[in-house]
C-alpha cells in the first residue's frame, strides 16, 4: 500500500508540474498563440502600399489591420525571412491582358514610396499593374538589397532613372511591354556587375546609339539579353567601334523584330560562340545568303531566322 501511495503522489506532482510548466510557457508566449513574425513598421509600410492601389477584385483582402490579419507574413504576395521575420519579397504579378483593356487590370495606382521602409526587400514584382502612365520613381534605385525587379507591362513612360544603376546586387531586371518607356542610353547597365538577365523587349530604344558598345561589353555574369521589338538603331557597317575579343558570355540573345541589317553580324560573331544556345534574329532586314559562321556556334540549339529576308 505504501508503494502504491508513493507512486500516486509522484504521479500527482508530475501532473501538477506539467500543468504549471505549460501555464508558464503559455503566459510568456501570448497565451499559447503562435508567435507573430510580422514587424509592425513593415506592416504599416504594406498598408501604405495598399492604399496607393485600386484593388477592384479584392486580391489584397488578406492585407488589413484586423486582429485576424495581424501576421503580414501570411498576406498574399508577401514573403518574409523565416528566421528574422523581416519582409524580403513582394510579388503582385496577377495576370492581365497587357494593357489592351484597362478594365481588365486587377490592380492600378501608384508605386508607393513606402517600399523604402522595407530595408531587406530583395524581390519586387509589380508587373501587370496599371501605373497610370507614370515614370519609374527614382527611389527604386535606393532599394539596395534588390536581386529581382520586374516592372513589366505597367504602362510606365519616360526615361530610366540614373539611380537604377546603383542597384549593385540586382541580378534580374524585366521592363518589358512598356512601349512608351524611352531608353536613350544603356551604359548604366555596365555598372551592374551582378546582372544575369536583362529583358527590355517592347520598349523604345530608338535613340540608344550606345547599344552596340554596351552589348559588346556586358557584365561578365549576364547570360540572357532580350531586346525584342525595341526599334534598335541599326549598326553602321564597318563601324570604327572596337569589337576585338568580346568577353561577353551570352547564352540567350533575342534581337528579333528590330529591322536590323546584316552589319549586325560583325558584332554577333565576335561573341564567345561556344556559349550561345538560343539566338533569335527573326523579322530583321538581312540580305544575301545565311552566314556560314553560324556553323561555328558549337552549342547553338535554337536559331530563329524567319522573315529576315535571307536569300538562298
Amino acid at each position: 500500500m505504501m508503494s502504491r501511495s508513493v507512486s500516486q503522489t509522484v504521479l500527482v506532482h508530475l501532473v501538477i508540474f506539467i500543468y504549471l510548466t505549460d501555464s508558464l510557457l503559455a503566459s510568456s508566449s501570448g497565451a499559447g498563440e503562435p508567435k507573430v513574425r510580422c514587424k509592425e513598421a513593415e506592416k504599416q509600410a504594406w498598408l501604405n502600399i495598399k492604399e496607393e492601389l485600386h484593388d477592384k477584385y479584392s486580391l489584397l483582402s488578406s492585407w488589413g489591420k484586423e486582429e485576424e490579419k495581424r501576421e503580414c507574413c501570411e498576406w498574399i504576395g508577401v514573403g518574409c525571412d523565416n528566421n528574422s521575420g523581416h519582409v524580403t519579397k513582394l510579388d503582385l504579378s496577377f495576370p492581365t491582358n497587357f494593357g489592351r483593356d484597362h478594365d481588365d487590370w486587377p490592380l492600378e495606382g501608384n508605386i508607393s514610396s513606402s517600399l523604402v521602409d522595407l530595408h531587406l526587400l530583395n524581390y519586387l514584382d509589380v508587373s501587370n499593374i496599371y501605373f497610370y502612365g507614370n515614370s519609374i520613381p527614382s527611389f527604386i534605385g535606393t532599394l539596395s538589397r534588390l536581386r529581382y525587379l520586374n516592372l513589366s507591362s505597367t504602362s510606365l513612360v519616360g526615361e530610366i532613372p540614373s539611380k537604377l544603376a546603383k542597384l549593385s546586387t540586382l541580378q534580374f531586371l524585366y521592363l518589358t511591354y512598356n512601349w512608351h518607356l524611352n531608353i536613350k542610353k544603356l551604359k548604366w547597365i555596365l555598372r551592374l556587375s551582378s546582372f544575369q538577365l536583362l529583358d527590355l523587349s517592347f520598349t523604345n530604344m530608338s535613340l540608344a546609339n550606345d547599344w552596340v558598345f554596351v552589348v559588346n561589353n556586358l557584365p561578365h555574369l549576364l547570360t540572357n539579353l532580350l531586346l525584342r521589338d525595341c526599334n534598335l538603331p541599326d549598326m553602321v557597317p564597318k563601324s570604327s567601334l572596337s569589337l576585338v575579343n568580346s568577353s561577353t558570355v551570352l547564352v540567350v540573345l533575342d534581337l528579333s523584330l528590330n529591322h536590323l541589317s546584316a552589319s549586325i553580324f560583325q558584332l554577333l560573331f565576335n561573341y564567345n560562340r561556344s556559349l550561345v544556345v538560343y539566338l533569335d534574329l527573326s523579322y530583321n532586314n538581312f540580305k544575301g545568303p545565311i552566314p556560314k559562321a553560324f556553323k561555328n556556334m558549337a552549342v547553338l540549339t535554337y536559331l530563329h531566322l524567319s522573315a529576315s529576308h535571307f536569300q538562298g
